[in-house]
């Protein structure tokens, strides 16, 4: 009887220790989608370079790009995305049972990060972001992604001729960034996109656009005839070491994308509140 007694004493506290256990693991489990190699990755996990603090309580998941983020987020598999404004608010153009929280949580300028080796063609390309032809130019194509304009699908070589490299723009991108990059078939669109059909025809070159992995881009630069990287790029420290970055042409930020029926930050009204809430999570 006692054997028993004890017994069930053991299994009533195994279960109240698994109760509290699944518990404190539930807490944890809060779970961020990213973009990989994205701000909104350092962000999310924290990051001395980029000063970021990060959120110990929260597992970060990235993804090869933002529409895959939001993807397990609508299938359960992260709660949340967090990924560049233009981009978040597209997918939620395009994606019906999401919503971003209008806030910024960053403050971060875009710029194009061109090969250390190539200080002639970074002023050049300077000289042209300057100019009035640009400035008008820049308004057109804003207004084709982020107004009532029509897009212009850029046409381009996918590869590089090193008999020809002294004859043309090479540019690396991730095509996975709309409104920024990305593809219809075999033509590229987006900002970075025509804007780098523009330097190209500026400069007198060919323009040839290599698609990879948004990891890749910075890094390609200065190799394989890479003279360019062109991909929503924040401007930081640590890209510096691998490219002189071109002057800024895009202020952007990173936002919290939710489903649409998730409340928790609907009563957030600045950065700070949305941060103590996942702190709190």
């Amino acid at each position: 009887m006692k054997k028993s007694l004890v017994l069930i004493m053991l299994v009533a506290a195994l279960v109240v220790v698994s109760v509290f256990g699944f518990a404190a693991c539930s807490k944890n489990a809060y779970t961020i989608g990213v973009q990989s190699g994205t701000t909104g990755e350092y962000y999310v996990k924290g990051d001395v370079d980029w000063d970021f603090a990060g959120f110990a309580n929260v597992k970060c998941n990235p993804f090869s790009n933002g529409g895959l983020a939001v993807q397990a987020m609508k299938n359960g598999t992260v709660n949340a995305v967090i990924i560049d404004e233009a981009p978040a608010k597209a997918l939620a153009q395009r994606i019906e049972g999401i919503k971003v929280i209008d806030i910024a949580l960053t403050t971060e300028e875009y710029a194009y990060g061109v090969d250390k080796a190539q200080s002639e063609l970074l002023a050049s390309i300077n000289t042209i972001l300057a100019s009035t032809e640009f400035a008008t130019k820049k308004a057109e194509i804003m207004n084709a992604y982020f107004g009532d304009g029509t897009p212009t699908p850029v046409s381009a070589a996918t590869s590089a001729d090193s008999s020809k490299a002294a004859s043309q723009l090479v540019v690396a991108t991730n095509a996975e960034f709309a409104p920024f990059e990305y593809k219809e078939g075999d033509k590229f669109l987006g900002v970075d996109m025509e804007i780098a059909a523009y330097l190209a025809s500026q400069l007198g070159l060919e323009l040839v656009i290599k698609d990879m992995d948004f990891e890749s881009v910075v890094t390609s630069v200065g190799k394989d005839n890479v003279d360019i990287a062109m991909a929503g790029l924040t401007v930081n420290d640590v890209r510096k070491q691998s490219v002189n970055f071109t002057n800024s042409y895009y202020n952007a930020s990173q936002m919290l994308v939710v489903l649409s029926t998730d409340t928790t930050f609907d009563d957030c009204k600045s950065a700070e509140d949305i941060e103590a809430k996942i702190k709190a999570l």
